[in-house]
C-alpha cells in the first residue's frame, strides 16, 4: 500500500508539474529589443511623432517571473536612457502588460512608465511631471530704477574697442554701459504686454502675451519648445524638435540651446554664455558674412541710415565678434532676472 501510495503522489506531482515548466513567465516572454513605431507611444496622454526621435528604442529585460527591467533610449528630453522597473501580467494570449509601481525621480522630474506588448508590438505611455527650479510663470523682474533686469557683459582679448560711424572707437566698456542702457530702457515698456512666461510640468514653454495673437511668434508661443533642467551643471535647456526646425527651415535642427541657470530670492535669472553660443558660431558667421548692405536696405535699416562703408565697418566688428567667442578669455553674458508672475 505505501508503495503504490507513493507512485500515485509521484505521478500527480509530475502531472501538474507539466504546465509550468512549459509556460514561460510573463517577463520572459516579453524580453527582448523593441523598435517603436508611429502611434506607439503617448507621453503626458499625447501621441508624438517618431521622427522627432530618431533611434529611440525599449528594451526589456526579465528579472524574475513577473518583474522586468525597461530601458527606454532616446525618447525624453534630456534623458538619454530611463531605465525603470516594471510589473508584467499576462492579458490573453499573447498579449501582455508593464507598468512602474511608483513614479522615478530624475533630473527634478518624476516619470511613470507603462505599456503593452501585443504579438511583438510594443506601445507606450509616459507621464513625465517637471518640478524643476524652473517651473512656473515667471516675468522679467524690475530692478530699483524702474528698468527690467536686464544685463549684458562681454570681454574678449580679440574685441577691445567697438567702432563709432564717424571713424572714432570707444573702449568695449563704454560701449556695453551705452548698449545696456538702450536694451533696458527699450524692453521694459514691450515687457508690461507680457503676462507671463510659463515654464509648465508638461515640460513646455508657453507665453501669454498682449499683441502676440496672429504675429509670426504665435505658432511657438504655446505646446511646442520643450525645455530641461540639468542641475548637475546648472544648465536650463530650451529645445525645437527636428520637424519644427525643419519647417521652418533653419540651418541648426534641432535645435538645443542650453542657458545657465541660478535661483536667488525666489527669483531665476537665466543667462546665455559662451557655452550656449557655441554650437551656432559657425552658422552665426556663416549668416554675418553673407548680409549685404542690400539686405540691410531692404530689412528697413534696423540701425538708421548708415554709409555702405559703415555698414562694412560694423560687419567686420560683427564677424570679429563673433569669431572671439570661440577663442579662450573671451566671456559672454547676456542675462534676465525672473521673478514670480503674480
Amino acid at each position: 500500500m505505501r508503495v503504490q501510495r507513493t507512485i500515485l503522489i509521484m505521478t500527480l506531482a509530475a502531472i501538474l508539474h507539466v504546465p509550468v515548466s512549459c509556460q514561460s513567465s510573463p517577463a520572459t516572454e516579453i524580453s527582448g529589443e523593441y523598435t517603436l513605431k508611429a502611434q506607439s507611444v503617448q507621453i503626458n496622454g499625447v501621441i508624438i511623432n517618431i521622427a522627432d526621435w530618431p533611434g529611440c528604442s525599449v528594451s526589456v529585460t526579465a528579472l524574475d517571473g513577473d518583474m522586468a527591467s525597461v530601458s527606454i533610449d532616446s525618447l525624453l528630453p534630456g534623458i538619454d536612457t530611463l531605465t525603470v522597473s516594471a510589473d508584467v501580467s499576462r492579458l490573453h494570449g499573447s498579449s501582455y502588460s508593464f507598468a512602474t509601481a511608483a513614479p522615478c525621480n530624475v533630473k527634478d522630474r518624476e516619470i511613470s512608465v507603462s505599456g503593452t506588448v501585443n504579438k511583438g508590438n510594443l506601445s507606450l505611455s509616459i507621464t513625465d511631471r517637471y518640478g524643476t527650479p524652473a517651473t512656473g510663470r515667471w516675468k522679467v523682474a524690475v530692478s530699483g530704477d524702474g528698468l527690467a533686469a536686464i544685463s549684458i557683459s562681454f570681454s574678449s582679448p580679440l574685441v577691445t574697442e567697438i567702432p563709432l560711424g564717424d571713424g572714432s572707437s570707444v573702449p568695449v566698456e563704454d560701449a556695453l554701459a551705452i548698449v545696456n542702457a538702450y536694451i533696458r530702457s527699450l524692453a521694459t515698456p514691450g515687457l508690461e504686454d507680457l503676462e507671463y512666461l510659463e515654464f509648465s510640468s508638461a515640460g513646455y514653454v508657453n507665453i501669454e502675451c498682449h499683441g502676440l495673437s496672429g504675429s509670426d511668434l504665435e505658432p511657438l508661443a504655446k505646446d511646442v519648445i520643450q525645455y530641461w533642467t540639468d542641475p548637475a551643471d546648472s544648465r536650463l535647456h530650451l529645445y525645437l524638435r527636428r520637424t519644427i526646425t525643419d519647417g521652418l527651415g533653419m540651418e541648426i535642427s534641432p535645435l538645443d540651446a542650453a542657458l545657465a541657470y541660478r535661483q536667488g530670492n525666489g527669483n531665476l535669472t537665466v543667462t546665455l554664455d559662451r557655452q550656449t553660443i557655441a554650437p551656432w558660431t559657425g552658422e552665426l558667421l556663416k549668416t554675418i558674412q553673407g548680409f549685404t548692405y542690400d539686405d540691410y536696405i531692404q530689412a528697413g535699416s534696423p540701425l538708421g541710415e548708415i554709409t555702405e562703408e559703415q555698414f562694412r565697418q560694423y560687419s567686420t566688428m560683427a564677424s570679429l565678434f563673433v569669431t572671439s567667442l570661440s577663442i579662450p578669455g573671451t566671456e559672454l553674458n547676456v542675462s534676465a532676472e525672473l521673478a514670480p508672475a503674480s
